[in-house]
């Protein structure tokens, strides 16, 4: 797991929530990877994060064993650099989409030659407000965009398609604002988006295609036999369907837990099974 700590850098955790490396880059905001990206003939897993003190992008490898190493920052467009994304096109090779507080976003085709990495401008669209989350379902080549005061909108991730955000689900009954973090599970049959309410602190979970159609919402509660204390106030999320064994074997979703409260102490992330999420929801496999 990676995780940025907004004040200092980078860091990655193992599955039992021990850290593996701390990447002292800065003031760190939003992280994204993709794993077997196809750059200047070669393969690689890279991650993306943006950086506030310069408003670039750091780029950091990734190793066959999970150690990250800081490859390259690109600067951007950016005055006041916020969130991003990542799209992984079929043809190969990796693009990102990276918005400021101004909720313009700016889309960039990332390159890579002997000289390291560089972004190249595709486009750029403004939202109406303040839109940090986002995630792109590279299978359909579909971007979502968490505008915080409104709710989730969708677009063309192909920068040659002319399209324009429109809505899939707003603020009101099913999310209460701030929209934050979005994340895509990719099941054996259907795909589901999940949405960090943050207003609620509750999830909501729609179909990831058309019509989008809203599944359900669901809180995380306390667990006291293992002494883990319920989400509250969560930003970031992530979620994967891979096998990692035991009762994350449909996999998992991870969430920020903006408030720790056994003990009272910093922010910190929950791990919860898919199939717990499956089974509340009744959802498809």
């Amino acid at each position: 797991m990676l995780v940025t700590d907004k004040k200092q850098g980078l860091l990655s955790y193992d599955l039992q929530g021990g850290q593996q490396q701390f990447l002292d880059v800065g003031r760190i905001n939003n992280v994204d990877l993709r794993q077997q990206v196809r750059l200047d003939g070669r393969s690689i897993d890279l991650a993306l994060a943006t950086q506030r003190d310069e408003n670039a992008l750091v780029v950091f490898e990734i190793d066959a064993e999970g150690n990250l190493r800081d490859a390259a920052h690109i600067p951007t467009a950016q005055k006041r650099i916020y969130g991003l994304c990542l799209y992984q096109p079929v043809e190969g090779g990796l693009e990102v989409f990276v918005n400021d507080k101004s909720g313009t976003y700016v889309h960039y085709r990332i390159t890579a030659d002997g000289d390291g990495y560089a972004g190249e401008e595709l486009r750029r669209f403004k939202m109406r407000g303040l839109a940090e989350g986002c995630v792109v379902d590279d299978r359909r080549q579909r971007l979502f965009i968490a505008e915080e005061e409104h709710g989730i909108w969708a677009l063309a991730a192909d920068a040659s398609v002319a399209d324009q955000p429109h809505p899939v689900l707003p603020v009101g009954q099913h999310l209460t604002a701030d929209v934050e973090g979005l994340a895509i599970y990719y099941g054996q049959q259907n795909n589901y988006l999940i949405a960090s309410s943050q207003g609620d602190s509750s999830f909501a979970v729609l179909d990831a295609s058309p019509p989008f159609s809203y599944r359900g919402s669901f809180r995380i509660g306390i667990n006291l036999g293992q002494g883990v204390d319920g989400v509250s106030d969560t930003d970031g999320l992530e979620t994967t369907a891979l096998d990692f064994g035991g009762a994350y074997g449909e996999g998992m979703l991870i969430v920020q837990d903006g408030y720790n409260q056994l003990p009272d102490s910093a922010q910190n992330f929950k791990y919860v099974p898919w199939r717990d999420i499956a089974r509340a929801l009744h959802l498809p496999k």
